[in-house]
């Protein structure tokens, strides 16, 4: 038996866990804490690790016989500028103290692993202002406090990773002991998991049996819409029509969507008197846009191939980015602004509002360290802020401001997309830095925030029964109420919200909601204060 691990091995094990944790993301995705759809833990693990792979085996390719320490450091560098959402820093953080464990090794034996597992452990705390018990965390601290019980040197380091894999199970079985919340909800904390499923790929390999990547999986992870997406003709074409209703008063929308979402996916129908307007993926547009001119005349007819259009877009997104950057002023300014958003109409009014970059992400979409890193080098400022807007990127923007060494780069974190926005209404880039981080900061301590989303699951949180497709009401990260009925559940958001003492209620709607939507919220608002 082996007693020693090598640049080598450790460059085949990280590989295999990756594609082990990749094989199965959507199931820790699915492993999610609250039921609303922003379950994405296993997609930005998959591809903060994910992001090495194609580096170790160029290296493994130029020098079989690598040193323990090139390899880690290799992976440290890839993962650090890959890392998307909290979990992905965390981890980019955990193998960060690796590699500084394996500093100056050409290998090490299973009592000097012990070592490295107390520094990934160490380095990971430290990347986190309010360490939780019963994450990813607590695996990384409990498998390095019972490697550093059990193992005395004499293993070798196929029984180091058994017992890791062995230590990492029971810390993870254990989550839901040590947060209210995953009791609550029934699950183990989805970052421990996909740790755990790392550590069980590395054994795999060693064992003689390394983990492939499945061929379901698509080819990168690296990109928000992989080529499996773009070119397998799920979606079909995306179909926007707008009609003047032939019999608006006796035109029963409920019996006509049930006839349309048979046939496009994605549906969206909105109703204004004797306007309907459609949107939907469908393989057939034709019978479509053939159904419905039986309700009215077409004044509006768009149907575009949505597999042409990724596959464009792919080519186009870095000149698109570029033009945006190079549409700013060419003399260097005092101060620059960088948000993450998501939405045409909310990224829209971010850039009327003074920010000179955009980071598109939101809740499952999270930009990685290097997507903010890129965008911050792209203001031509000497002081650059940077708006996280959600609670999940807050983590990669603070990396990615670490690695920036020719700016001063000052994150404000913001938590949500309305404390963004408000922090940009008082961005003024001619102030000084100071004076900017200021206003910024007692901006989005004055705002809060609520949204309305859909459960995706049934369960109960807070005493809160709460069903599958409910509407459920989200006040500053807490879910507040749930009702089948969504006006119910705003109505109860915002009388827990706003009080006689607030001066503004913005109300911003999304695609699958109106204008007359956001209309009736607003009279509510006048009826009560």
């Amino acid at each position: 038996m082996n007693n020693f691990l090598n640049g080598y091995d450790l460059a085949k094990a990280v590989i295999s866990g990756a594609n082990s944790l990749k094989n199965k993301k959507n199931e820790i995705d699915a492993l999610n804490v609250f039921p609303v759809p922003d379950g994405d833990t296993g997609s930005n693990m998959a591809s903060t690790i994910f992001s090495c792979v194609d580096n170790l085996e160029k290296l493994l390719a130029q020098n079989p016989n690598p040193s323990i320490s090139e390899v880690a450091q290799e992976i440290s560098h890839s993962m650090i500028y890959a890392a998307r959402g909290n979990s992905g820093v965390i981890l980019s953080q955990i193998f960060k103290g690796f590699s500084l464990g394996c500093q100056n090794k050409e290998k090490v034996s299973s009592l000097e692993l012990v070592d490295v597992f107390v520094a990934a452990k160490t380095r990971a705390f430290k990347a986190v202002f309010s360490p939780v018990e019963g994450t990813i965390l607590t695996v990384i601290r409990e498998v390095s406090e019972g490697l550093e019980k059990n193992i005395n040197g004499s293993e070798s380091i196929l029984d180091f990773f058994k017992a890791v894999v062995s230590l990492a199970r029971k810390s993870t079985d254990e989550t839901p002991n040590k947060l209210k919340i995953l009791r609550e909800v029934g699950v183990n904390d989805s970052g421990a998991e996909g740790l755990y499923l790392i550590f069980v790929g590395m054994l795999s390999y060693l064992e003689g049996f390394p983990i492939e990547l499945s061929e379901t999986e698509e080819k990168s992870v690296n990109n928000f819409i992989s080529d499996l997406e773009i070119y397998d003709g799920e979606f079909g074409y995306c179909t926007e029509l707008l009609i003047d209703l032939n019999d608006p008063e006796n035109f029963k929308k409920e019996k006509f969507q049930n006839k349309v979402e048979k046939m496009a996916a994605s549906l969206v129908l909105i109703q204004d008197d004797n306007l309907l307007k459609i949107h939907g993926h469908t393989e057939k547009p034709g019978s479509l846009i053939s159904y419905c001119h039986k309700y009215g005349e077409l004044i509006k007819i768009k149907s575009e191939n949505m597999s042409l259009q990724a596959k464009e877009s792919k080519k186009t997104a870095q000149s698109a980015q570029s033009n945006f950057a190079a549409s700013k002023s060419s003399e260097e300014e005092l101060c620059g602004l960088v948000s993450c958003n998501f939405g045409s109409g909310i990224i829209k009014k971010m850039k009327e509002y003074g920010c000179h970059n955009i980071v598109e992400g939101g809740n499952t979409q999270n930009p990685s360290a290097s997507d903010i890193i890129a965008a911050i080098n792209e203001v031509n400022a000497k002081n650059v802020f940077v708006l996280p807007n959600n609670s999940n990127i807050i983590l990669a923007a603070q990396q990615a401001a670490q690695m920036i060494k020719n700016k001063n780069v000052i994150i404000i974190p913001s938590k949500t997309q309305v404390q963004g926005i408000s922090a940009a209404l008082n961005f003024n880039a001619e102030l000084s830095p100071e004076d900017n981080e200021e206003m910024m900061l007692d901006s989005i301590k004055s705002v809060v925030s609520g949204s309305v989303t859909k459960a995706v699951r049934t369960t109960e949180i807070n005493g809160i029964k709460i069903k599958e497709n409910d509407f459920i009401a989200v006040k500053d990260g807490s879910i507040i109420s749930s009702h089948k009925d969504d006006f119910t559940v705003i109505k109860k958001l915002i009388k827990k919200m706003v009080t006689a003492q607030h001066e503004v209620v913005s109300i911003y709607y999304g695609e699958n909601s109106s204008f007359q939507d956001a209309q009736k919220i607003e009279a509510f608002i006048k009826s009560q204060w």
